[in-house]
């Protein structure tokens, strides 16, 4: 009995080793955006610009001789189109990829927000996000699927 009392520290100590070397690798980048839509008839045909903050989380999940990875990006922004008309964005997507990689394509819902006469309207599409030579990260419109304008 005295001998298990003896080893039980080290083994525990081993454990803590063996799970934090098997934990994923997880990357959170947070920046600002500024997303421009062209021209759309839920708009009356004006562009319109909003800026705000943008989350990105990468987790890496090692199975095996694989990697599982998921990459979940937020941007919640504001701005106006150039009639004045005040807008409201929230942008959410998510994605799994079976591999690392320098870039993932993450589709993406939006819903933005009008105020006072402004027209509500949702937004889909696809994000590139992509992980800089220098361990930043960075997004970008891949497309994008013509909005429903009614309210």
């Amino acid at each position: 009995m005295k001998s298990t009392k003896r080893y039980l520290p080290v083994l525990a100590i081993g454990l803590v080793f063996f799970f934090t070397s098997t934990l994923a690798a997880e990357i959170t980048a947070n920046f600002d955006s500024t997303l421009n839509l062209p021209t759309l008839p839920c708009v009356n045909n004006l562009p319109l610009v909003v800026t705000g903050p943008t989350t990105v989380n990468i987790h890496d999940n090692p199975v095996g001789d694989d990697t599982h990875v998921t990459v979940h990006l937020q941007i919640k922004a504001e701005g106006q189109d150039e009639a004045g008309n005040h807008y409201q964005v929230n942008l959410e997507g998510n994605a799994q990829f079976d591999a690392a990689a320098s870039s993932y394509d993450v589709p993406f819902h939006s819903q933005w927000v009008g105020q006072g006469s402004a027209v509500n309207f949702p937004l889909s599409g696809v994000i590139t996000v992509s992980i800089n030579d220098d361990g930043t990260v960075s997004t970008m419109a891949k497309s994008v699927d013509l909005p429903d304008c009614t309210n």
